[in-house]
């Protein structure tokens, strides 16, 4: 699965970028060449989803498809063969677990919404059957904090909410093909029971330590979906993710720069009061119009110079802004080209091409 993933990722990128661009997808660099790049190549639901993958284990594997005769290499250039073209025709990524995928969603809150998950669940199967110790699966401060409370609110009454909680997770994991079910519940820890580890799942299903990694994502993230899509029908396993979500998933200082436009600030003065360079708020305006459908860009290019822009960005066919700034002649900045490709290949358009 995760050669699907890098060899699906290689194609979009059309040799445009280096192993570098797929490394922060996957990591979620919070920087906005990253950002606006999964969405200018239609990458943005794999954006953050693998964040404790490494250079040298990403350059491994790359290695691997290349001696395997998928890919080709010149320079930092990364290409599909007609073999490589041949295992995503084989695999393509709507008949796996990648389908379901939505990093720049939900990377804001899967982990905190699944260590709460997990945590809970063995902190109540614990305390409902009389074992008051025990090492939590999670020790990050923000989720044992947060289950003390849920479980000091919840006490009274904890066996049922355990069997509400149980419906609502056996609901969602019948959806899914029953190995990746089973698999999920081999993950769980609860009473005189810790969940498997990474690396037992990974011999229990004779998958490689990164298959395990991107399945485990692609289940959290349907939980998700469904989870926010339908709160009603999922109550409890809704209480858990409610106050993780957001309006747009914007880094923190990008927000701040938001608040700002939003009182009718400009570029000029937000640069001054918050003491950032101009090219940093440029970045900031280049990622609120990648997520923000409703933002207009006609503050800061005219109409006349966002036409030119996207028609030659289509024309030459590339997201290579040197390339289409030359060919424009200089005419225009950097900044304005970015904005305009950001507002083209934004939210509201890479939802529109996936519905």
């Amino acid at each position: 699965m995760f050669n699907t993933l890098l060899l699906h990722s290689i194609q979009q990128l059309q040799g445009e970028r280096s192993a570098s661009a797929i490394l922060h997808m996957l990591t979620g660099k919070k920087s906005s060449q990253t950002f606006q790049d999964v969405y200018a190549y239609q990458l943005s639901t794999f954006f953050g989803i693998y964040r404790t993958i490494t250079r040298d284990e990403l350059m491994h594997e790359l290695r691997n498809l290349k001696a395997l005769q998928y890919i080709t290499t010149k320079e930092q250039e990364i290409h599909l063969t007609e073999d490589g073209m041949e295992f995503l025709n084989k695999e393509p990524i709507e008949r796996t677990p990648l389908a379901w995928l939505n990093g720049t969603a939900y990377q804001h809150m899967d982990q905190q919404f699944w260590g709460r998950l997990v945590v809970f669940v063995q902190t109540a199967s614990n305390i409902a059957s009389g074992q008051h110790q025990f090492i939590p699966v999670d020790d990050r401060k923000e989720v044992l904090n947060w289950v003390k409370v849920k479980y000091r609110y919840e006490q009274s009454n904890l066996r049922e909410y355990l069997q509400h909680l149980y419906s609502e997770l056996y609901g969602l994991l019948k959806g899914m093909p029953e190995w990746i079910a089973e698999f999920t519940t081999y993950r769980l820890s609860a009473y005189h029971r810790y969940g498997l580890s990474k690396d037992q799942l990974a011999m229990r299903y004779n998958l490689s330590i990164h298959d395990v990694a991107i399945t485990l994502q692609a289940v959290i993230h349907y939980l998700l979906q469904r989870v926010l899509d339908h709160q009603s029908t999922y109550p409890y396993l809704f209480q858990m993710c409610e106050d993780l979500q957001v309006t747009y998933p914007l880094t923190h200082s990008a927000q701040k720069t938001f608040e700002w436009i939003e009182k009718g600030h400009s570029l000029e003065n937000i640069a001054r009061i918050r003491k950032l360079k101009m090219s940093t708020i440029q970045d900031h305006i280049v990622e609120i119009a990648l997520v923000n459908p409703h933002f207009r860009i006609d503050n800061y290019v005219t109409k006349e110079a966002a036409q030119n822009i996207s028609h030659t960005a289509n024309v030459l066919n590339t997201n290579r802004l040197k390339t289409i700034r030359d060919e424009l002649s200089g005419e225009y900045s950097y900044f304005e080209i970015r904005l305009v490709l950001a507002a083209s290949q934004g939210v509201s358009n890479h939802e529109s091409r996936n519905t």
